[in-house]
């Protein structure tokens, strides 16, 4: 006896049903979103650690300059004081040191 098997066109193929595949795939689906998760999150936290380092790295370029700026002035500070001129004028400012026969008068600062 032979079995007549149905006439099968090529519109209405039928699926196989391979429920393992199906499986295998969506467990492959769920750990990729899973990976990609993961890896958004952690970008994410990335991205805010840059931000806050590059404000520290303007706060210390700035800071930077500043520590120049006043590493030059001492530099020519010390230069200057080597000068005898120089050292009298600071001597007699900042000291109120007077030669003989000068008299040193103190003018009040006026107040607002």
């Amino acid at each position: 006896m032979t079995r007549a098997v149905p006439a099968v066109s090529k519109e209405t193929k039928p699926k196989p049903n391979n429920k393992g595949s199906f499986r295998r795939r969506r467990l492959v689906l769920i750990i990729f979103a899973c990976f990609m998760s993961w890896a958004g999150v952690t970008l994410w936290n990335q991205i805010d650690k840059l931000k806050d380092r590059s404000e520290k790295v303007i706060a210390l370029e700035q800071k930077k300059k500043e520590t120049e700026q006043v590493n030059q002035d001492s530099k020519r500070e010390i230069a200057r004081l080597n000068d005898p001129e120089y050292l009298e004028q600071k001597i007699r400012k900042e000291l109120h040191y007077v030669k003989q026969g000068e008299t040193l008068f103190y003018v009040p600062k006026e107040q607002k």
